[in-house]
């Protein structure tokens, strides 16, 4: 990507960048944060090659906060909440918050299609929007997705008539959507 490599090992960076990256993540200052171990693996590679990237795991999740709502954070690792059928514009429209304060996205698609998204209460035609949003942010190459949470819950068949239970429960619709089908055995 522009970098000078001489004997397998990278010498100079290209113009307006560095040989040198910081990316902060929120794991509490132990680690714990699913990304943490990836990229000290991520770290210990690219240092073979003659690439230091620097991996600060912040203690105090306000700082974190402060250095991408500051813009001084040049990588950070965090984690998204999103409903099944969710918003874009906070996150992703050039007059979004968190576009302006991390990602620095100007594309006028995007904004466009994050708009029609809004306008339209039509899932399917906001699915497929979506999908072209997330294909435009994956070229602006500004996020990297690493996981998905998923929820475990526990039943007891002994208290609870199990085919009362909502089947497929998935992180955006638990159980609780149809707690009114639930039943006690």
């Amino acid at each position: 990507a522009g970098y000078t490599v001489e004997g397998g090992v990278l010498t100079a960076a290209p113009e307006g960048a560095e040989l040198s990256y910081e990316v902060l993540v929120g794991g509490g200052g132990s680690g714990d944060h699913p990304t943490f171990m990836a990229l000290t693996q991520a770290a210990a590679s690219l240092r073979e090659i003659g690439f230091q990237l620097i991996v600060t795991d912040i203690s105090n999740f306000s700082e974190l906060t402060g250095a991408v709502n500051a813009g001084t954070a040049q990588m950070f690792a965090m984690a998204w909440n999103a409903s099944a059928d969710p918003d874009m514009f906070q996150i992703y429209h050039s007059q979004g918050g968190s576009n302006e304060k991390a990602y620095h996205i100007k594309d006028a698609r995007l904004d466009e299609m994050i708009l029609l998204a809004r306008q339209s209460s039509d899932q399917a035609y906001r699915k497929t929007l979506y999908k072209a949003c997330l294909d435009i942010i994956n070229d602006w190459a500004v996020e990297i997705p690493m996981y998905q949470r998923q929820n475990v819950i526990i039943f007891s068949a002994q208290r609870v008539d199990m085919s009362t239970v909502t089947p497929d429960i998935t992180p955006f619709w638990g159980w609780a959507n149809d707690i009114e089908l639930l039943q006690m055995r």
